[in-house]
């Protein structure tokens, strides 16, 4: 399958779902060269995605049985074709911000669905 295929199929899957695809932020950050004395300026950069929350229970049978380390992890696939994301990303749902854990490519190489992890 080309890969512009499959970056319509995953347009046109997030335009069918609706509401469930969540209109969020992915805001990127460069640092830029140090000066002495002031240090280094990061600049930033938005890019507007969409997102469908796939939460992973903490009881399934391959995870190890105890207290969570980490319970406030969250997981999403997002649509994102403009732009790669990465660790330490921000993502930006409504009115609150999380920092992407990790983020993996889902779509054979086409660049536009990702799994991300974030808290």
């Amino acid at each position: 399958m080309r890969n512009d295929t499959i970056r319509q199929m995953v347009r046109d899957l997030f335009d069918t779902i609706g509401e469930v695809a969540l209109s969020a932020t992915l805001r990127q950050k460069t640092q830029g060269d140090y000066e002495p004395g002031s240090g280094a300026a990061e600049t930033t950069s938005d890019t507007s995605i969409r997102l469908v929350r796939t939460e992973k229970s903490l009881s399934e049978a391959h995870n190890a049985t105890g207290t969570p380390i980490n319970p406030s992890l969250h997981h999403a696939l997002i649509e994102c074709e403009d732009v790669t994301p990465k660790a330490d990303d921000d993502l930006i749902i409504g009115a609150e911000t999380f920092t992407l854990l990790q983020a993996v490519a889902v779509d054979t190489g086409a660049g536009i669905l990702y799994e991300v992890s974030y808290q």
